[in-house]
């Protein structure tokens, strides 16, 4: 069960890298946007930057709190 546990441990880390390269493609995409909407207006306008960083760490957050409950035992050692 140690290799199971190593492969899902890597697969995890796998998808956490592309979740920040993908984090920051968006960023990047989401500057860009903004930048052209608040081109053509009299006023500006909030990014929503700030909103998609706030819900990635959350998401990620909420993953590792999972995944460590998921493997704490159920029941303490009786001494």
């Amino acid at each position: 069960m140690k290799i199971v546990s190593r492969i899902v441990v890597a697969l995890g880390l796998v998808a956490l890298v592309a979740s920040l390269l993908l984090l920051g493609k968006d960023v990047i995409d989401i500057n860009q946007l903004h930048a052209v909407a608040n081109a053509n207006r009299s006023t500006s306008f909030p990014t929503p930057l700030n909103n998609v960083l706030i819900t990635f760490v959350l998401a990620v957050l909420g993953g590792f709190l999972l995944g460590l409950g998921i493997t704490l035992p159920r029941r303490q050692a009786q001494v």
